[in-house]
């Protein structure tokens, strides 16, 4: 993996804290003012837009015990020092903190003006809470830290609820929503919610996988004062997608430069899916596009699209019989991509299974041809040339004998690394939050993308902008990591233009061009 923003675990994490306290001589207590620093500068810019606005911002910190706590007490006292009004609300200590968070505490408790420096002793105090989180309110959750490893309850589940039901201006989360598990993304009973999250070092896993990447609102990654050479140590495995760089196209060359692939796609009841897969191809810059489609829809995928070459196989569906022809028109392609609207009649999935046996070149299984895999991963295991899978949760979870729900919520990462191993495959599950995960376990995060997007014919658009990245040269890897994140910037592209409610495929298309143009331009 190059030089792009880490993602890191909680052990990850606190390996990063110990040798710069350790090694660099760093004392912790620095690190934590840096934290809480940051925390109250970002609620500052949000308080200096809303004052603009005319609003009278105030600030309520919600403090537990830990680490998050101490920060939270930081971030407290530099608000107040800026001179804006500021509530605190302390959990009761237990056991022993740390002297960092106690003398933060204590500090605090001496500068806060009378009666604002709050224990929450008992129930009754919940109704202050409740009180103070007005629509003018921005509530600092620095309640729980990335060590949460239970569910929350008792009067901290409470304020949770309270925060979550208020009409708070933002909510600003220190490190990681409270509620939130930091390497799986679940939640941990009912998370915070919050509007902004404040991370320290680097980000955490779970602020983009399962509950988290709802929780977590707009990501702000503070590096403080940790040394680079911890921060990017190739022990972690995990990285944020950021933008490809497309390959000069240079004015001597032909369409054959810019790869030849095919697309094995569509039956009756499914029309659409090949078509949006091959124009999401030919607008990322493929050269030649073969669209493969049953005979009895090959005239109406002709009249839909110019620029590929439709070429049919007998019948309705994709069956056996059909693949000597098939085989013949991929013996030029250097990528194949089988499976968008293709349907799940028994004859197809034997079929497909068949042709991952014998297609030489890289291959993309998404959508119907998925389900074929069901059971077959030693089919893909076996090949000797790169296959990539693109499951959505309900595929993913056909796949590794999981639940929609349990994808859902989150915790499927060492499901998608097994599966990434057990096929030999880049794995890439769609989401909110999409993952890409290669075989050796390590992954990309892809950051693009919007809940407008959620639309029939989104995934057969990934599928084909791989495709083209693929033939174009980009290792499988990259090609379908940077293809999610392409695809999304065009999607948020298209709902600026359209609304998230409205957008659909064809808007996204349309929008990719213009997506790939600004890339380019750097």
């Amino acid at each position: 993996m190059g030089a792009c923003m880490r993602a890191a675990t909680r052990s990850q994490i606190r390996s990063i804290e110990k040798h710069t306290f350790n090694e660099y001589g760093m004392p912790s207590i620095v690190l934590m003012e840096r934290a809480g620093q940051a925390v109250a500068d970002v609620a500052l810019n949000i308080a200096d837009e809303d004052a603009e606005e005319g609003l009278r911002p105030h600030f309520v910190v919600l403090c537990g015990t830990g680490g998050n706590g101490g920060d939270g007490f930081v971030a407290a006292r530099d608000l107040l020092f800026a001179g804006f009004p500021v509530t605190i609300f302390a959990l009761p200590v237990k056991g022993h903190p740390s002297d960092d968070v106690e003398t933060e505490r204590a500090f605090l408790e001496r500068v806060a003006p009378e009666g604002t420096f709050i224990n929450v002793t008992d129930e009754e105090v919940l109704d202050k809470i409740e009180e103070s989180i007005d629509d003018d309110a921005i509530v600092i959750d620095a309640l729980f830290g990335i060590g949460l490893d239970h569910v929350v309850s008792g009067i901290a589940g409470d304020i949770i609820e309270i925060v979550n039901a208020s009409l708070a201006h933002a909510v600003v989360a220190v490190d990681i929503p409270s509620g939130i598990d930091c390497d799986t993304g679940m939640a941990l009973g009912t998370p915070v919610f919050a509007s902004d999250t404040v991370t320290f070092g680097l980000p955490k896993l779970g602020l983009y996988m399962g509950a988290g990447t709802e929780a977590a609102g707009e990501v702000h990654v503070e590096q403080l004062i940790y040394p680079d050479i911890l921060l990017e140590q190739s022990a972690i495995h995990a990285q944020l997608t950021e933008p490809p760089e497309f390959p000069e196209r240079m004015r001597t060359m032909h369409k054959a430069t810019y790869g030849k692939v095919a697309i094995i796609a569509g039956s009756p009841d499914y029309t659409g899916a090949p078509v949006f897969a091959a124009e999401a191809a030919l607008t990322t810059g493929t050269g030649t596009i073969h669209l493969i489609v049953p005979q009895s829809i090959a005239d109406v995928v002709r009249v839909k699209v110019d620029g590929p070459i439709v070429q049919a196989f007998a019948g309705d569906v994709l069956t056996v019989e059909a693949l000597p022809h098939i085989l013949e028109l991929l013996e030029d392609t250097t990528a194949a991509l089988i499976g968008p609207g293709l349907g799940g009649d028994p004859r197809t999935l034997e079929a497909v299974l068949l042709l991952a046996t014998a297609f030489k070149g890289t291959l993309i299984l998404d959508g119907d041809a998925l389900f074929a895999c069901v059971g077959h991963l030693d089919v893909l295991w076996k090949r000797d040339n790169p296959t990539i899978l693109t499951p959505h949760s309900g595929e993913f979870a056909r796949l590794v004998d999981l639940t929609p729900e349990d994808v859902e919520k989150g915790g499927t990462l060492s499901s998608a690394q097994t599966l990434a191993a057990q096929a030999s495959a880049v794995v890439h599950l769609k989401g909110h939050r999409s993952l890409t995960v290669l075989p050796d376990g390590s992954l990309y995060i892809n950051t693009t993308g919007n809940p407008g997007m959620a639309k029939p014919g989104m995934g057969d658009a990934l599928a084909g902008i791989i495709l083209s990245l693929v033939a174009r040269g980009v290792a499988p890897d990259l090609a379908t990591a940077q293809g999610a994140y392409i695809h999304g910037l065009a999607g948020d592209a298209a709902a600026e233009v359209m609304g998230e409610e409205s957008m659909g495929t064809p808007e996204l298309i349309m929008a990719l061009a213009a997506t790939i143009k600004e890339l380019n331009a750097g």
